[in-house]
């Protein structure tokens, strides 16, 4: 895959609106900042396990400065009236290895306002082809369990995938083999 920290796609939504899924950018910090303003405190909750709403400039540059290669990161971006504003976000955190399998652990925000038009079945798609170049085997994730918009992202993605219920959340394994859709596998919950 060419440099990932150029990667820029168009892509229509549900609704037929175009999104570019791209690389994270070092001066997306602001846009960051606006968006997180525009959400609930359920969808941080969701995303982030927390109600803090602050971002803290530390917080700000972990976000927006990442590798390319431990750490990948992509926006949804919609251009309105000539704003462009940062609709969802996607990334993914090289996590070791297993059985000399390459894990990464992913995680998605979507803003309030664009629930339900398939910003983040596209994050995982675009996640998914640049994980696979670069090596990962294995996406994981924790789902709190009534979360199930996040659910059907995954399930839709046709990537293999196992549900472990742990104490307060769902543990989610997802295969990233390229021979298309197989059958979920679900163990506790």
């Amino acid at each position: 895959m060419s440099d990932i920290r150029n990667y820029n796609v168009a892509e229509r939504l549900r609704d037929q609106r175009t999104v570019t899924i791209r690389a994270i950018r070092t001066d997306d910090k602001g846009l960051i900042v606006e968006a997180l303003n525009k959400v609930s405190a359920e969808s941080i909750y969701r995303r982030f396990l927390t109600t803090k709403k602050e971002v803290t400039p530390q917080g700000l540059k972990l976000a927006t400065e990442v590798d390319f290669v431990n750490v990948v990161a992509l926006v949804a971006v919609m251009e309105k009236e000539g704003t462009v504003e940062i609709t969802g976000g996607g990334r993914y955190i090289r996590a070791g290895s297993t059985q000399g399998r390459e894990r990464a652990e992913i995680a998605f925000f979507v803003g309030d306002a664009f629930h339900g038009l398939g910003i983040a079945s596209r994050l995982l798609k675009h996640l998914v082809a640049i994980a696979r170049d670069s090596g990962i085997a294995e996406f994981e994730a924790e789902v709190l369990p009534s979360n199930d918009a996040m659910f059907k992202v995954f399930a839709r993605s046709g990537l293999p995938l196992t549900r472990t219920a742990t104490r307060d959340t769902v543990h989610v394994v997802m295969e990233l083999t390229r021979d298309g859709r197989a059958e979920s596998r679900s163990h506790g919950c």
